[in-house]
């Protein structure tokens, strides 16, 4: 594999090549985006090419020499990767880190480092890394991966060169897991629109969202216009208490919604997520109003930020009763 086989990401790749081109490859960089979108991928497939034996200048992976598959089988004694431990990069790790990029290549042009979730580094670890930013070995590439450049602090940030790496058309989501993943049409279209670009989380969802009754949202909660005080408890004792699965949840809500007012609006089928339920949609979207579909649609992105943990960290219980509450004003 080589840059050419990554999915998108091609002004990405296009500034790597061009820095390897012209050989102003930089000590540190920093990759930001989405969970899963493809940027540990993209920074082994730099290491590559920066260490490939083939003959020639190349701005790409051969694949073929023992570097280029040393690599891919994470053997590069040149190429380290650092993934957390128990969801956090713990000190040791970064420590460990410091030796090995003490010293020089053993096989390689260049030391590569991808030092993944650098927004869940334990908070002390912060000044050390800033320390090996500072002063970065010689015939060294360290690279930082992060979902949440928020969480990162802007010294660390400012010594580093940043790509962005956005969120994927639903269009090629969608079809790399039908060629690649042998999905059925339907399911990978859902899975894309939920995954927000994100090929790993299309994949990490799969099970999730199998689990999630779609038509019995849509009949009796998201297309149902009135609700009794009674029906509303029910309803919230009934959501997941895991706060990333209530968080799905209400995704899928949210692109229900999104399919009554395209409803209302196109009345084409095929632009529909939820092309299985195009019957029960049509049905439903006609009772309603375009305003109190885009009133309800507006709740549940409130309640999403809410009580996301990034952004809001709320109440589930109450940020669940303040939506309803407004759902069953009409």
């Amino acid at each position: 594999m080589s840059f050419k086989d990554v999915l998108g990401h091609e002004k990405a790749i296009e500034r790597l090549q061009r820095a390897i081109r012209n050989d102003r490859v930089a000590h540190s960089y920093f990759f930001w985006g989405s969970e899963g979108i493809g940027k540990k991928w993209v920074a082994l497939q730099f290491a590559k090419a920066l260490n490939c034996l083939a003959d020639g200048k190349r701005e790409d992976a051969c694949n073929l020499c023992l570097s280029c598959r040393k690599i891919d089988h994470r053997l590069h004694p040149d190429v380290l990767l650092i993934e957390p431990e128990n969801q956090t990069i713990k000190k040791e790790q970064v420590l460990q880190m410091q030796r090995d990029l003490s010293y020089r290549p053993y096989e390689g042009r260049r030391r590569v480092c991808i030092l993944t979730a650098v927004d869940r580094m334990a908070p002390n670890m912060s000044n050390t890394l800033l320390k090996t930013l500072e002063e970065p070995p010689l015939h060294t590439v360290l690279i930082i991966l992060a979902n949440h450049p928020g969480l990162v602090l802007p010294t660390i940030l400012s010594r580093c060169q940043a790509i962005r790496f956005n969120p994927l058309p639903v269009s090629l989501v969608s079809g790399w897991l039908v060629d690649q993943k042998e999905l059925e049409e339907p399911e990978a279209h859902l899975l894309a629109s939920l995954s927000e670009g994100s090929p790993g989380k299309a994949l990490e969802l799969r099970e999730k969202v199998a689990g999630i009754p779609r038509e019995e949202l849509l009949k009796d909660w998201v297309g149902l216009k009135t609700f009794s005080f009674e029906r509303i408890e029910r309803w919230i004792e009934s959501l997941p208490s895991q706060r990333d699965h209530l968080i799905l949840v209400l995704e899928v809500a949210r692109t229900l919604l999104r399919d009554l007012i395209l409803g209302k609006t196109l009345k084409d089928p095929s632009k529909l997520i939820h092309t299985d339920l195009s019957e029960a949609m049509e049905a439903l979207s006609s009772r309603w109003s375009l305003p109190a579909l885009m009133k309800r649609l507006d709740a549940v992105h409130q309640t999403i930020a809410a009580i996301s943990p990034i952004r809001g960290n709320a109440n589930t219980a109450l940020a669940l009763e303040a939506m309803m509450l407004s759902w069953a004003e009409g």
